[in-house]
């Protein structure tokens, strides 16, 4: 399977997830500075359920937090307190505080302006910021920049090692290394090579945004690490926007699970 049909076949299971025709934006903004909001919320979710930033985000903004300067100026103490239970949340907090310091000192403030340089100037400058590893650079760039980067995560990898092409070349299952094991940027740079080749005259930021969503997607409900393919899809509460979940009324199993190579290694059985 084409990594493009792949795509395809998870959007007409889950619908537009991101973009203008989705019906509640994947990644939900609740204040008035989303380029910010997607910067705190990237660092946030570093080994963190989604649910979990939410709330924190939800706190921050409360607290009259979720902007440069007022960021730049919290107690880390007090902050930490706000985003627990996050991963990390004492070593986030004073990393958040630096951002934002960094965002006002160079960018009087404005995260859109530091957004808008030329992708190598950007990349370059958040790998620089703590917190932020390649992924959460990419997570940035894609989300709250715009700019044409795939964003490689855990889910991109088991996603792809399970049914993307040379599926089953090191799964994952015992250990072996395979293609979608290869270092983060190799691999990025790889994805957008193959996407690209398969497209014409669209928008690929918009479609890497919409992809990484829908493989998040399909890893919450059905690729776990031990999968649930024949379905239900798992019930997780992923985020509290009213009707984001609203297929899974169904049943149904995971709609990659033909061309599955843990699938077929994994006949179904009872329960599974």
């Amino acid at each position: 399977m084409r990594l493009i049909d792949l795509y395809q076949t998870l959007r007409a299971r889950f619908g537009p997830l991101h973009g203008p025709e989705a019906r509640n934006p994947w990644w939900p903004l609740l204040g008035d500075d989303p380029p910010f909001e997607i910067i705190v919320g990237a660092v946030l979710v570093q080994q963190t359920r989604w649910e979990t930033v939410e709330s924190a985000v939800r706190r921050l903004l409360g607290a009259g937090l979720l902007g440069p300067p007022a960021l730049a100026a919290a107690d880390p103490a007090e902050l930490a307190a706000l985003i627990r239970p996050a991963a990390f949340h004492t070593q986030k907090a004073p990393g958040l505080i630096a951002i934002a310091r960094h965002i006002c000192a160079r960018h009087a403030g404005d995260t859109a302006a530091m957004l808008a340089q030329p992708a190598a100037e950007l990349r370059a400058e958040l790998l620089a910021l703590p917190r932020v590893g390649p992924e959460t650079c990419d997570v940035i760039m894609l989300y709250a920049g715009g700019h044409p980067v795939f964003v490689v995560d855990e889910y991109t990898r088991r996603l792809f090692e399970r049914v993307g092409p040379n599926r089953g070349q090191g799964t994952g299952d015992r250990g072996q290394a395979g293609p979608w094991r290869r270092p983060y940027d190799q691999l990025r740079l790889a994805i957008e090579a193959d996407i690209q080749h398969s497209t014409f005259n669209i928008q690929h930021s918009a479609l890497y945004a919409d992809f990484h969503a829908q493989i998040n997607e399909a890893c919450v409900r059905y690729c776990l690490s031990r999968p649930r393919c024949d379905g239900p899809p798992a019930r997780r509460v992923y985020s509290a926007q009213e009707g984001r979940e609203s297929y899974l009324a169904s049943d149904d199993g995971c709609p990659l699970r033909g061309g599955c190579a843990w699938y077929q290694a994994h006949p179904p059985r009872s329960g599974h």
